[in-house]
């Protein structure tokens, strides 16, 4: 898109050189790719599970250049889609592609800036999802994108009358969050979850996880230093405590810490559905949590996931993360910085493998 400047608004060596040749604004052009956002998004969710998808585009696009798809967002522990990791074994979850009419259709308007997908069966409710535009998305002057475009978003659950559910009645469960904004960080965090199966209604304490400093890097050759702890997974190695999880795997190197500086605790309730498919369907009301070190109150946390048992007997879930707001500081000195967005991935772990975690309150 064009652009003009004036000279006030350049970098001071520029400015600089542009009072030497005379003042007044210089106009420049340019002439970006077509920028996508999806309609309807509020803080990286949709509302309406029933309703089109539709695609905006900030000007008219080439409909040949155009590949959209719809996928379950999975990762491994370098942040690659299956599609990109170097496992053979991996790949992307397709729930629509337009190179198909199988998931469902999607159709450009004649402006062509606008285009809705009409899914052949609703989206899951829940889980983190993803859509992909495939390089090459250009305008008609011939402004490209040459890399992928990965646009997170899910769809709302929200709690209605209450319903039986199958949902284990009491489990002790790892949490990563990825906060995406408004500061990109990593939550570990370990739970004591209980279920009313007449109703699906839950309540559960998560409490933060810390490397555990306990574990002996020796039996691997390996010598930490004071400032470093042992990880186990994916392979042994000295680490300092701040490293980031990669998959929810690494919960056996992980213990609840609700006591010390950066140690916290907070309880949630809501509650867990289940879906035709065989998933549950899982929400919660708005929750605040504070911590001291570093000095956070996050207030209005909603994690909205979909749940289910692998292959191996495991039950997992995964899905989004939005806050209504992330402050910095400690109360009454609290800055707001904006809401919270980003993706949640959480396990069951075994009950004779599970560290003391603090339950929920007593009713």
């Amino acid at each position: 898109m064009p652009r003009r400047t004036c000279a006030s608004s350049l970098a001071p060596f520029a400015l600089a050189a542009t009072l030497l040749v005379g003042t007044g604004c210089d106009t420049f052009t340019v002439d970006e790719p077509p920028k996508p956002s999806i309609v309807g998004l509020v803080d990286g969710v949709l509302s309406d599970v029933s309703a089109p998808f539709v695609l905006s585009f900030s000007e008219p696009i080439v409909p040949s250049s155009l590949r959209l798809r719809v996928v379950r967002y999975e990762i491994d522990a370098e942040g690659n889609l299956f599609d990109e990791d170097a496992d053979p074994d991996t790949d992307l979850a397709v729930l629509f592609d337009s190179a198909s009419t199988e998931g469902g259709a999607a159709v450009l308007d004649d402006a062509r800036s606008t285009a809705t997908i009409t899914f052949a069966s609703p989206p899951p409710i829940g889980p983190q999802l993803a859509l992909l535009i495939d390089p090459g998305l250009r305008d008609e002057a011939g402004n490209v994108w040459k890399v992928r475009q990965v646009m997170k978003f899910g769809y709302q659950f929200s709690c209605g009358s209450g319903q039986p559910t199958t949902f284990p009645e009491y489990g002790k469960y790892f949490w990563l969050i990825t906060v995406d904004k408004p500061v990109p960080a990593q939550i570990q965090l370990l739970s004591e979850l209980r279920v009313e199966p007449s109703t699906g209604e839950f309540v559960v304490q998560m409490t933060n996880g810390e490397r555990n400093r306990e574990l002996d890097c020796s039996m691997y050759g390996l010598t930490c230093a004071a400032t470093q702890v042992c990880r186990t997974l994916p392979m042994p190695k000295c680490v300092v405590p701040s490293e980031k999880a990669g998959t929810v795997e690494e919960y056996v190197d992980y213990v609840a810490d609700a006591t010390s500086e950066v140690g916290f605790s907070f309880t949630i309730h809501g509650c867990i559905q289940d879906q035709p498919d065989g998933t549950y369907a899982f929400t919660n009301a708005p929750a605040d949590v504070v911590t001291k070190k570093p000095a956070v109150v996050v207030s209005g946390i909603n994690l909205s996931s979909s749940w289910k048992t692998d292959d191996d007997g495991v039950l997992r879930g995964s899905g989004t993360f939005t806050a209504e707001d992330v402050g910095l500081g400690a109360p009454p000195n609290t800055v707001p910085s904006g809401k919270g967005t980003g993706s949640h991935s959480e396990r069951r772990i075994p009950d004779d493998f599970a560290p003391p975690i603090p339950p929920p309150p007593a009713d």
